[in-house]
């Protein structure tokens, strides 16, 4: 049996782009932001294809939370750092999707 894994063990940190697609800024009942909504999520929040998804014991109670929120996310792994990176050397610093 083949077993498929995180695709990143240690990751040294998870940015995110929020609200970045119409219909879930639609939903949520928001403006469309002026500026890119980035916000970080914790380093144990990975887990590989068909691994559990832990649920936290505090939130089974909670109205608000009692249900796990599911959509399609892309993670882009960088495998260089830089900064005002020209477009046609964007890719240079791109490790996978």
């Amino acid at each position: 049996m083949i077993k498929i894994g995180k695709s990143i063990l240690n990751p040294s940190k998870i940015i995110c782009l929020g609200l970045n697609y119409k219909d879930h800024i639609e939903e949520t009942n928001r403006e469309v932001p002026s500026e890119p909504l980035l916000f970080n999520k914790t380093l144990n929040c990975l887990i590989g294809h068909n691994d559990p998804i832990i649920y936290p014991k505090l939130l089974y109670n909670s109205r608000k939370y009692n249900r796990v929120d599911y959509e399609v996310e892309l993670a882009v792994i960088i495998k260089k750092e830089g900064k005002k990176i020209p477009q046609e050397k964007a890719y240079e610093h791109i490790e996978g999707y």
